[in-house]
């Protein structure tokens, strides 16, 4: 009966790809919408890394727990109950944070409110669409928000100032997000891909970190600008500017992650309420 459950919590799976991208769009997000004089690269980097370890030895022994209780996420019982109803209402607030943070940067760089517009299809689709659609859609993009990385650290080169890395700031604190999926990875993940999924912390350490590097690199230590102007600040011969371009990917991988998030939300509240979502279903 174990094995039976665990097969069909599989078929409502996603995969290490897709948390990955998830959590990566929503770690850019925040670095891109930060404000305020930021940690310098090197306490970022020697304070951070310790913290991100312990994260990635929580994030595993949670997941090992859940896979060796296999009625974690079942619904069955008060306490998978509890885990299912406390993880659907952190993954609300994720879903309406990224749709927040979409409307954001839409309206402050596009001046549209397309997002808004919007909202009524993702949630249909978030709602309707099985996980292997959203599966297939990661590695495009995956491979976009790759080819956009590599444009706007093309348009940095020539910016870079060395010589701040010497430069002293004042101590900030380190904080290191917490995102819903590094606790329930069972969900996203087949047994067989959790193992890779727990580095996904360090994964959105260095994404955090290469970040606070080329802020520091391009505008020096201690600045108080926004994170979104380290996009405005790329050139590439007679492109002046990659920020639209890296923007318009992000609100692609946005939507992707409000869609997966809308659908984890749907089978948490199916399993909470003891009803099937058609993946289940069909196993």
């Amino acid at each position: 009966l174990a094995k039976t459950r665990w097969l069909q919590l599989e078929q409502s799976c996603f995969s290490e790809k897709t948390l990955t991208l998830s959590v990566l769009t929503a770690e850019f997000a925040r670095c891109v919408l930060q404000t305020g004089a930021p940690v310098t690269a090197r306490s970022f980097l020697l304070r951070g890394l310790p913290m991100t370890l312990a994260l990635v030895l929580i994030t595993a022994l949670t997941a090992g727990a859940e896979l060796r209780a296999d009625s974690c996420f079942s619904g069955a019982d008060l306490r998978s109950r509890v885990v299912c109803g406390g993880l659907g209402l952190w993954f609300v607030w994720e879903a309406v944070e990224t749709f927040r943070q979409a409307q954001e940067l839409c309206w402050e760089n596009f001046s549209s409110m397309a997002m808004l517009g919007l909202l009524p299809l993702l949630l249909w689709a978030g709602w309707k669409l099985e996980p292997s659609v959203l599966v297939r859609c990661a590695p495009i993009l995956c491979w976009a928000a790759a080819l956009a990385g590599l444009l706007g650290l093309l348009g940095l080169n020539g910016q870079f100032h060395w010589e701040s890395l010497m430069m002293q700031a004042d101590a900030q604190t380190i904080i290191l997000p917490l995102y819903p999926e590094y606790f329930a990875l069972p969900l996203f993940c087949p047994a067989k891909q959790v193992r890779c999924a727990v580095w996904l912390p360090v994964k959105a350490f260095i994404l955090a970190g290469s970040f606070a590097l080329c802020t520091e690199l391009v505008f020096g230590a201690g600045n108080a600008l926004p994170g979104i102007e380290l996009l405005r600040a790329g050139r590439l011969g007679s492109i002046s500017r990659f920020d639209a371009l890296v923007l318009l990917v992000w609100l692609a991988a946005a939507m992707f992650r409000f869609c997966m998030l809308v659908q984890v939300v749907r089978q948490l509240a199916g399993r909470l309420w003891g009803r099937a979502t058609p993946a289940e279903e069909n196993a």
